[in-house]
């Protein structure tokens, strides 16, 4: 449940009072008494009990058996240090407190006080917790307690805020999810309440939204989960240190987080610029800034360059102005590539006549020392109305606006626009995305993102009509923290292919909680991309297999499910195909009998293998010269519903061993599972994948068939794992889609 306005300052009240008190007193915990108090506010279930400094003033109709709770203000994992006693009976109290006083102190903690509860019923333990982090937010953790959060790890994370549908895909991914419904005997524990508490501290207008900066940590372990409810027995509340939350509002009034952040607006002039301006080549050698020049022009840019030199009077056989204050004319992106020191001063000069800069210029935020050099640089764009792309990147490729970083730049127009935090990543992406036939629109490289961040070129892209599928390359969680607010609030279900940098278990920090030790890079950019509706992919060659895969697929199949039928040549290579698909989470179930049955009839050779895998040897698909591909594929459709169809031909083998005798067999079969594609009534995904012998001359037919296959709208890759790993990341998009 959500509070009030009323309710909540009263609640804000009884934080900052509380917080006084446990910092007065050199603690780091709130009293468990007062955050329960806190979730009782909230909605959640906690036991019945009281907190006192005289056990003979507990009140009689607590029912036992009872727990005792020390309460000190030093102390933070009470169970490890002696601090709670279980099964009580009033009269075994004095006692049991007495010891727990007497083992605490010796250990160096002073007990304030004691908390006595009842017991709860028996059920299973979850932990629930949250961790703050700079430009994230509240990181959300809930998982099976005991052995499967210590030992195996078993949780899953979210960001704040969190829906009732986003909570329960979290817990379907707990491995001991079998657990809370009843497996090995035991009984089906009430579901439906673990969510009501995860939502009322994680939900809008939940006990997060009401912390202050000063909590950083929420431990909620465990909570008992029986087969009629939840409670939360015991709940810490763990504060940073004291000058934290005035260090963050003091950085963030002086350090642009994301720019200006006017979303979706205006980035046509960087895209198809008209006039460029260049600083930073040089008038009698060569460096970046010439070449971006010479890329240009053999680029095809059609528009004005205007090279900027103090003293040069040409530059690549251009005229050159000293500076920007000698513009005739507006710019619409100037490529800078000054020392750092130089860059603002110089853009101050354009007076706002030039509408983006990208600066490739490193010495800015990315060092100690540059630091205020990126703020006196985002500080003049805004005061001249330039925006900034940059610092510390390489510039931007723009297929359509025949602009682009790099020489012999990919011309063919496509659908992909990419957004990458990395410079040198994205020169990558542009030629191994060429080399695979993905279609790019464009590849922005942001480096620091001082000024224009990365979810603001999202949001253009998102409202793009030229864009159709958006890749992503992070290595900042408060990036992917932006973008997931702009996915959320998206009307529109483009495909988003993530890549994160820096996804290693390493980021995980010290801290009081669970939440905050398992709480590393590696789960958290899951948690993200799952939230954001985003394909998270491991490695740059799955990437661009991905980004090729969703520039040709129909959006309008919607299929979620894992079913793959695969038809191909050579019998280990489909067992293989089936083994990689399996790695990956997807199935190759059986054909029904009446597709086998019916395959049968077609007259085929001896030695097909036809229940799925479909084994097609070479004599088999040399029917009517590879024509019989038609009536095979289509025989499967018409009696099968899978998700995604792969195809997969050794194409050095055909070739090799029919060309002569049966003609252009591989083109063919193309063709021929195009027509049946399109003649099929149960349509679903078509991915091809063409093997070579490695032969030069193969090489170069398949690269031939490729560009056939493209055309016809069917994605094409040269291995079997790289199709598996494409259509993994297409039905994950399309599930996605389907829970938001």
């Amino acid at each position: 449940m959500s509070v009030d306005s009323v309710q909540s300052t009263s609640i804000a009240a009884q934080i900052l009072a509380a917080i006084g008190e446990a910092r007065a007193a050199g603690g780091v915990v709130l009293p468990e008494a007062t955050a329960k108090n806190l979730l009782r506010q909230f909605g959640v279930n906690v036991p019945r009990g009281v907190s006192t400094e005289d056990l003979a003033s507990v009140p009689p109709d607590l029912n036992p058996p009872l727990v005792l709770k020390a309460v000190s203000p030093t102390l933070v994992h009470k169970s490890d240090a002696g601090g709670v006693r279980l099964g009580l009976h009033a009269h075994e109290l004095g006692e049991a407190a007495e010891d727990m006083r007497r083992r605490l102190a010796e250990l160096g903690h002073t007990t304030t006080g004691y908390l006595v509860e009842e017991m709860v019923p028996k059920g299973i333990e979850v932990v629930l917790g949250a961790v703050r982090s700079e430009g994230l937010g509240w990181a959300v953790m809930v998982g099976l307690g005991g052995v499967f959060v210590e030992v195996l790890e078993d949780v899953s994370f979210g960001l704040a805020p969190l829906t009732r549908r986003q909570i329960r895909a979290m817990l379907e991914e707990l491995r001991g999810k079998a657990l809370l419904e009843g497996a090995r005997g035991g009984e089906r524990a009430d579901i439906q309440a673990l969510v009501d508490v995860v939502h009322a501290m994680a939900g809008p207008g939940g006990l997060l939204d009401a912390m202050p900066d000063d909590v950083v940590e929420i431990d909620l372990n465990p909570i008992i989960v029986s087969p009629t409810g939840a409670a939360a027995v015991d709940a810490r509340l763990v504060l940073g240190p004291v000058s934290s939350a005035a260090a963050t509002a003091r950085a963030d009034e002086s350090v642009p987080v994301s720019g200006v952040r006017q979303f979706g607006k205006g980035f046509e002039a960087l895209l198809a610029p008209r006039t460029v301006a260049v600083l930073g080549a040089s008038g009698r050698g060569s460096n970046g800034g010439n070449l971006f020049i010479r890329n240009l022009r053999q680029f095809g840019f059609e528009g004005e360059i205007i090279p900027v030199h103090p003293s040069a009077d040409t530059i690549e056989g251009l005229p050159a102005i000293p500076s920007l204050a000698d513009l005739e004319c507006d710019v619409d992106y100037a490529y800078i590539a000054l020392p750092a020191a130089s860059v603002a001063p110089a853009l101050a000069e354009g007076g706002g006549r030039v509408a983006f800069a990208q600066v490739v210029s490193s010495g800015f935020g990315e060092t100690d020392e540059g630091v205020e050099l990126e703020r006196e640089l985002v500080a003049t764009a805004r005061r001249v109305g330039t925006r900034v792309i940059g610092p510390n990147c390489l510039g931007t490729h723009s297929t359509p606006g025949r602009l682009s970083f790099i020489p012999e730049a990919p011309t063919a127009a496509g659908s992909v626009s990419v957004v990458s935090q990395s410079g040198g990543l994205s020169v990558d992406i542009l030629r191994l995305g060429e080399a695979r036939g993905v279609g790019l629109r464009s590849v922005i490289s942001i480096g620091n993102g001082a000024d224009v961040s990365a979810a603001e070129l999202v949001e253009y892209f998102l409202a793009d009509p030229e864009t159709k599928v958006i890749g992503l390359y992070l290595e900042s969680l408060s990036a992917g923290r932006e973008i997931l607010e702009v996915l959320n609030g998206s009307a529109t279900d483009k495909p988003v292919v993530l890549l994160a940098g820096g996804r290693t278990a390493d980021g995980a920090r010290a801290a009081n909680s669970h939440t905050g030790a398992l709480s590393g890079n590696h789960r958290l950019w899951p948690a993200l991309a799952r939230q954001a509706g985003a394909v998270l992919v491991d490695t740059l060659n799955e990437f661009v297999d991905a980004l090729h895969v969703f520039d040709l697929s129909d959006p309008s199949l919607q299929a979620t499910a894992g079913d793959v039928v695969l038809f191909g040549n050579g019998g280990g290579a489909s067992v293989l195909a089936a083994d990689a698909l399996d790695r990956v989470g997807l199935a190759t179930p059986p054909l029904p009998q009446i597709a086998i049955d019916e395959l049968n009839g077609l007259g085929l050779p001896p030695g097909n293998g036809l229940a799925n895998p479909i084994d097609a040897p070479a004599g088999t698909l040399a029917v009517e010269g590879g024509a019989i591909a038609e009536k095979i594929v289509g025989t499967i459709l018409a009696h099968s519903d899978p998700s995604v169809m792969i195809s997969h031909f050794n194409v050095g083998i055909i070739v090799r061993n029919l060309a002569a005798t049966h003609g252009d067999v591989p083109a063919a079969i193309i063709a021929a599972i195009v027509r049946a594609r399109d003649a099929a009534a149960r349509r679903c995904h078509h991915i091809l994948v063409l093997k070579s012998d490695g032969k030069p001359d193969t090489d170069a037919q398949i690269t031939l068939y490729e560009k056939e296959a493209r055309k016809a709208g069917i994605p094409t890759y040269r291995e079997l794992e790289a199709a598996a790993s494409a259509a993994r990341a297409l039905l994950r998009h399309r599930r996605l889609t389907a829970a938001q």
